[in-house]
């Protein structure tokens, strides 16, 4: 075998695989031709039917994706008020671990306005607190002092 008999049998080979090619598209063009250009009514009505199928199912995601979106919000409204309120309770275990010593000073911070003349809702504005506590405190040095009066006159 030579190379020139391997290149004619290729030559061959491929003007039949060529034929055969021209004979395959001869046929599905007279198939194609021999339907019928309408369009058949049973068909158009069942991808009717489909399409209105389709548009339910998507509907019914659209108000599942809906649903899911609103749920992802209200998760995320828990999730930054459970943040808040873990860092209140970090804020307040703080001030427990602080303890009497930050009260003080904010009882001392009460008293001292108080002398400077303020009055009990600028005070409780000032420190932040609430002005029945401004009140309270206040009541209670007034009482401290009367007694501790009544006690060193009877002395």
């Amino acid at each position: 075998m030579t190379i020139e008999f391997m290149l004619g049998l290729q030559i061959l080979a491929d003007i039949a695989l060529c034929l055969a090619i021209i004979f395959l598209i001869r046929v599905a063009n007279r198939e194609i031709k021999k339907r019928p250009p309408a369009i058949d009514t049973e068909t158009f009505s069942e991808f009717k039917k489909l399409i209105e199928d389709s548009r339910g199912s998507t509907d019914y995601l659209f108000q599942a994706l809906n649903e899911v979106k609103e749920i992802g919000y209200a998760l995320d409204k828990k999730e930054k008020r459970l943040r808040a309120l873990i860092k209140e309770t970090d804020a307040e275990s703080e001030d427990r671990k602080s303890g009497d010593s930050s009260r003080k000073k904010k009882y001392e911070d009460v008293i001292k306005m108080a002398d400077q003349g303020l009055t009990e809702k600028e005070i409780a504005d000032t420190l932040n607190l609430a002005e029945g506590e401004t009140s309270l405190i206040l009541n209670l040095h007034r009482e401290k002092n009367e007694n501790f009066t009544l006690i060193n006159n009877t002395s």
